[in-house]
């Protein structure tokens, strides 16, 4: 059966299971429809703008038991839109999931509903974790950014550096604080407080010295201060309140505006001081006053199509099993010369494998039947599949 894993304007994932002769092969396949993206082997992670456009870029997904951790990893190589789960997420939680056209970020929405976990957008990665634990991600890295600007800056410029950041299987996260404290030249109180634990391996995209900081320790339910100038940061545990203050401009009747905010922000706590309202909440709800202030959303951008360049791995699959699932996904139309293939004693079932990327449908299918002893000839999407040498 074959499962889509990932499907947009610009790519097209497909992974199956092959049963045959004893052996399991497996299949994946990768259209990619523009130019613009990396190699798969060689993943850059997008950010700015062209994060935007990945997130902003519809998707279909059509994936049955597959196992969270794969899935995510598949979508991040595809979209070149880093994810990191939780620890305390289980990567083998399975997850069946349809969805058609859909914007990635919406995408990655349902992903965290169908599997009652949380997710946020941390800048350039997409973090997924326990729900309180994503709804406060963003607002304690703001917390600790006030900290650092307090600072002047002179004194905030080292916690602001942006760092990609990559750590190994087995990997100790109090290894990783102390590591991070090296770097910005700090020194560390309440290491003690992040327990001993072994994580999988992880690629981050840039991001600044508190970014990396706050997503550690958030694993544990932890933060950080700034203390004694920033030469020193303690570990502590997430204080009572996980809020920033934002204060802005009120065009008209500042209370009446505070009250009608309040009602669609039960949980921030909306002031107003000296004709100006006071918001002390999350980050999520700072950015929906200013989205209100300026009365539209801001546009998502236009992702256009390029041409379609292929990639293909399959490892010890059945040809026909192989070619049936390609033409099937692409709608594509098979003609087999059943009677001269049979004659020439060639099978179908014999087992191949294929490693090729950025080629052209021609030559994906001509990859496809190297050393079968077919050939084949395509008028658009029709294909005929003889052997090879025949007229």
């Amino acid at each position: 059966m074959l499962r889509v894993l990932f499907r947009h304007p610009r790519v097209l994932v497909l992974a199956t299971g092959v049963q045959r002769a004893g052996l399991r092969a497996s299949l994946t396949l990768s259209i990619l429809l523009g130019c613009n993206l990396a190699h798969a082997a060689d993943v850059s992670w997008a950010s700015g703008k062209k994060l935007d456009e990945q997130l902003a870029a519809a998707v279909t997904v059509s994936w049955t038991n597959l196992p969270l951790g794969r899935a995510l990893a598949s979508l991040a190589e595809t979209q070149h839109v880093a994810t990191l789960l939780d620890r305390r997420i289980d990567p083998d939680r399975e997850i069946s999931l349809s969805l058609s056209r859909r914007p990635l970020a919406d995408a990655f929405q349902q992903i965290a509903s169908d599997t009652h976990t949380g997710y946020c957008q941390f800048g350039p990665l997409a973090y997924f974790g326990p729900e309180p634990s994503s709804r406060r991600l963003r607002t304690l890295a703001a917390m600790s950014l006030d900290q650092a600007r307090a600072l002047g800056a002179s004194g905030a410029r080292k916690f602001l550096v942006l760092r990609s950041w990559q750590w190994d299987d087995l990997s100790e996260p109090r290894e990783l604080v102390a590591h991070l404290a090296a770097e910005a030249d700090v020194k560390l109180a309440g290491a003690e407080r992040v327990p001993h634990d072994l994580w999988r391996a992880a690629d981050l995209p840039p991001l600044s010295w508190l970014d990396r900081m706050t997503l550690v320790l958030a694993e544990f339910d932890l933060t950080f201060r700034i203390q004694h100038g920033g030469t020193e940061i303690e570990i502590i545990k997430l204080p009572a309140q996980v809020a920033v203050k934002r204060s802005f401009a009120a065009k008209g009747d500042a209370a009446k505006l505070a009250r009608t905010w309040s009602r669609s922000l039960p949980d921030a706590r909306i002031t107003v001081e000296k004709g100006r309202i006071q918001v002390i909440g999350r980050v999520e709800d700072q950015e929906w006053i200013e989205t209100q202030l300026r009365g539209k959303p801001l546009d998502r951008p236009v992702v256009t199509a390029g041409p379609e360049v292929y990639k293909l791995s399959v490892e010890k699959a059945a040809l026909d099993s192989v070619l049936n699932q390609l033409a099937n996904r692409l709608e594509l139309q098979l003609d087999w010369d059943r009677p001269t293939i049979d004659r020439a004693r060639i099978s179908t079932e014999q087992l191949i494998t294929v490693q090729v990327s950025d080629v052209s449908l021609d030559e994906l299918l001509k990859a496809v039947l190297a050393g079968t002893g077919l050939n084949f000839r395509r008028a658009g999407q029709k294909i005929a599949i003889f052997p090879a040498g025949a007229p």
